[in-house]
């Protein structure tokens, strides 16, 4: 067959003569997935009654199939002129395949964020590739990103009063940060601001969300742990913003704060039986709620887990007037939250679009360049008693501020990087006062109840010459000239408050020498006393006390600002 494209529609020569069998309609490319052995199709374009141009992926299979029908339906519901009867559908069908064998190849995504040096959604790509990127379901897939009002409008209305306001900084920079996880190989976090209702956490959530687009970009924890991972899945590489964690269900919580953070979906299988594929994601979350996670868990009759709380990290909220130090003039900070949110409903997305431009501009030097900024704040931030678990949560931090120092230097925000390091810096403080210290949770816990039972435990030994204890604790004596308790297993264990299966427990006092052994699956001593063999703990009180007393307090730690200690009650419609 013959087939024409005129401005009128498609024409097929048939019968000797030129007969129009539908609107006009074009491929625009042959499109697979970027491993180029799978998702063949093509990418059309048509016209609908309104001359309204539309776009849309359709796979190969479909198009052979008997799933052509659903195309056909596509079609007939965007507005397609499509001449009735089977004849010309077939002829339509025939002409898609001809012309996609011929059409110049190109790369088809399902998903949002990174694909290599290209960063896509279902409305717009950034970036440059050896050929052209499209998304799959344009139609179909619900465009969470939109744009209202240009960059310059977003900065004079919404911009300029976060300005002066570290948490609503902060949270700029924590959907700037977003599409970082990738060139900076850090793995998926969150943030929870905590807080009295009425406090601005809702407000500093849509200021976030304003970065990205509209309102309805900011989703909320009422669902159940599937329906929160599918919605992660959406928001790969971009904020993924949850309010009221109040409102969930706690095991639904438990769950989330794993499964969402770990960025992976649940193991399921199909009916066959086989293993359906897995959807993964990389996010940074904004999470706001008027209780903690330890108030959720409490519920569940179980302890948070120090993995939960370094990938959702608790914030308070703090300020002169709620969630905000500057009211930019405005009469009350009842003014500036409405003000707040008027303008975040009226200008929003053209930031993001911008920023991720900016971004693909330099994508091969985004890596090096993250890494090096990140080892100058660490530098900064890092003291020698601070644990793993804190780092890592620096490290997260540090790209926040990264990000925001980037879009300053690249005059996408209204106010400087100074401030905007700073904003971050008091943030950290805010987080830090409440954790209460630099250790990891576990070892901290344990390190506190030694440190107290020494305290507890001075007086309650008995000389070890003596060969007996009776009711005290167990026994003292001097090893090279140090002092060392022995403490009976049980007693050790049940003032420390230790679980029958303790050795995990207990490495961090192995680790600093606080503790000796000579039976290492054990952890303890084994003393031989003149009528028998016995076990204890061998404790040196007096390295626990030295280490405490080098041990810097919340004081110390002046690489991070102070913050107002006084939170005023910001009236807001949440």
């Amino acid at each position: 067959m013959k087939f024409q494209l005129r401005d009128s529609g498609l024409y097929c020569y048939s019968s000797e003569e030129w007969q129009r069998v539908g609107g006009w309609i074009e491929v625009i490319a042959r499109t697979r997935l970027s491993n180029k052995k799978h998702g063949h199709g093509a990418l059309l374009q048509w016209k609908n009654f309104d001359n309204a141009m539309l776009r849309e992926v359709v796979y190969a299979r479909d198009l052979h199939g008997e799933n052509a029908r659903q195309i056909k339906e596509l079609f007939v519901d965007t507005g397609y002129p499509l001449k009735p009867g089977n004849a010309a559908w077939s002829q339509i069908l025939q002409y898609l395949l001809e012309a996609m064998a011929k059409a110049p190849p190109a790369t088809t995504v399902d998903r949002t964020g990174w694909h290599g040096p290209i960063f896509a959604t279902s409305s717009w790509t950034a970036g440059q590739a050896d050929e052209q990127h499209h998304f799959v379901g344009q139609l179909s897939t619900d465009h969470i990103l939109s744009e209202k009002g240009s960059l310059q409008d977003w900065q004079a209305h919404v911009g300029r009063l976060c300005a002066g306001n570290s948490l609503a900084v902060f949270s700029v920079g924590v959907a700037l940060a977003a599409p970082l996880l990738q060139p900076a190989d850090l793995e998926n976090g969150a943030y929870h601001f905590g807080g009295h209702s009425g406090s601005g956490k809702t407000t500093l959530l849509q200021i976030a969300t304003s970065v990205c687009g509209a309102q309805t970009f900011m989703r909320s924890w009422i669902s159940t742990s599937n329906g929160l991972a599918a919605v992660s899945a959406v928001h790969n590489d971009m904020l993924l913003a949850l309010d009221e964690i109040g409102l969930a269900k706690p095991e639904d919580v438990d769950v989330a704060t794993y499964q969402i953070l770990n960025g992976t979906s649940k193991l399921r299988a199909q009916k066959t039986g086989d293993l359906a594929p897995q959807t993964h994601w990389r996010t940074l979350g904004l999470s706001s709620g008027e209780i903690w996670l330890s108030e959720i868990f409490q519920q569940l009759g179980k302890p948070v887990r120090a993995g939960q709380k370094t990938r959702l990290v608790e914030i308070p909220v703090f300020g002169k007037y709620g969630a905000f130090d500057d009211l930019h003039g405005l009469p009350s900070s009842q003014e500036l939250v409405d003000t707040l949110k008027k303008h975040t409903k009226k200008y929003y997305g053209a930031l993001f679009r911008e920023w991720i431009e900016r971004l693909t501009d330099d994508i091969d030097e985004l890596p090096i360049y993250i890494q090096r900024e990140t080892k100058k704040l660490l530098d900064t931030w890092v003291t020698p008693h601070m644990a793993s678990q804190v780092i890592r949560v620096l490290k997260r931090f540090a790209l926040v501020a990264i990000a925001l120092c980037l879009a300053c230097r690249n005059y996408l925000l209204p106010w400087t990087e100074t401030s905007s390091v700073q904003a971050v810096e008091r943030v950290i403080a805010a987080w830090l006062q409440r954790r209460g210290h630099v250790f990891d949770a576990e070892e901290h816990s344990i390190l506190i109840r030694l440190r107290d039972a020494v305290e507890r435990w001075n007086h309650r030994f008995s000389k070890f010459e003596r060969g007996h204890y009776g009711r005290l604790l167990g026994f003292r004596r001097e090893v090279s000239g140090e002092l060392q308790w022995l403490v009976r297993r049980e007693t050790f264990l049940k003032e420390l408050g230790l679980p029958s299966r303790y050795r995990a427990d207990i490495e961090p006092l192995f680790q600093r020498g606080f503790l000796e052994t000579n039976e290492q699956n054990r952890g303890t001593l084994k003393v031989t006393l003149p009528d028998r063999s016995e076990r204890f703990f061998a404790v040196w009180p007096d390295r626990v006390r030295t280490y405490w007393q080098s041990v810097p307090n919340g004081d110390t730690l002046s690489q991070f600002p102070t913050f107002p200690s006084g939170n005023p009650e910001v009236v807001e419609d949440e």
